[in-house]
């Protein structure tokens, strides 16, 4: 994350990025809605948290631990007086988040196209799952032209105006194909990935193989 990025987090449910965010919030929120029906309550990191706008919209059994390696996030959402919100944790990389498991689930809103070396992410990601563990994952969608345009216009204007670039933000770049096959190669099963309305962002889901 580039150090001025984080004005970014505020942003988020904002018209217009609402249009961008709120889909994925809504997808989120009947994931993780399936999720609470599994048992009392399940245990979910969140990863790279933000500034954790779906909280309103997730059910009220979870247990949440939020990481992020920007203690700026960490120390707001420590602020935050919720009963889900179990733990906030900065760590340093992602070999920090295997002591904190298992988890019935994780989660990482527009995280992934932020790692370079994300296979080894995945990897570790998936380690933190109990087995039978669920994985949800949002990212921009490059498959599709849309989203790289308005990201070198009107977007890069905006960032500029407020101290920062885009250009170099998002060094892993993921479509429909790669993001299903980034997946698979993280060794999880019952894989899916949809585009979003507008066609600007990819969810994918996947659960970790039981036994």
């Amino acid at each position: 994350m580039q150090p001025d990025y984080f004005v970014n987090h505020p942003r988020a449910a904002k018209f217009p990025w609402s249009l961008y965010h709120r889909p994925l919030e809504r997808h989120l929120a009947e994931f993780l809605g399936q999720l609470a029906r599994t048992g009392p309550s399940p245990r979910v990191l969140v990863v790279g948290g933000g500034y954790l706008h779906e909280l309103p919209e997730l059910p009220a059994n979870l247990r949440l631990t939020a990481v992020d390696i920007d203690a700026r996030v960490t120390a707001h959402l420590q602020k935050i007086e919720d009963p889900r919100l179990e733990r906030c944790v900065t760590i340093r990389g992602p070999e920090d988040l295997r002591a904190l498991g298992p988890f019935d689930a994780v989660y990482g809103k527009e995280v992934i196209e932020h790692i370079v070396e994300i296979d080894a992410y995945m990897e570790v990601l998936a380690s933190v799952l109990k087995p039978g563990g669920l994985l949800w994952v949002s990212t921009p969608n490059y498959g599709d032209p849309w989203l790289p345009l308005i990201e070198s216009t009107v977007l890069e204007v905006i960032a500029r105006l407020s101290g920062y670039s885009r250009r170099h933000i998002h060094p892993t770049r993921f479509g429909l194909e790669t993001l299903r096959a980034l997946l698979d190669r993280s060794g999880l099963e019952s894989i899916q990935v949809v585009r979003t309305p507008f066609r600007l962002a990819l969810v994918g889901t996947a659960r970790k193989p039981p036994g």
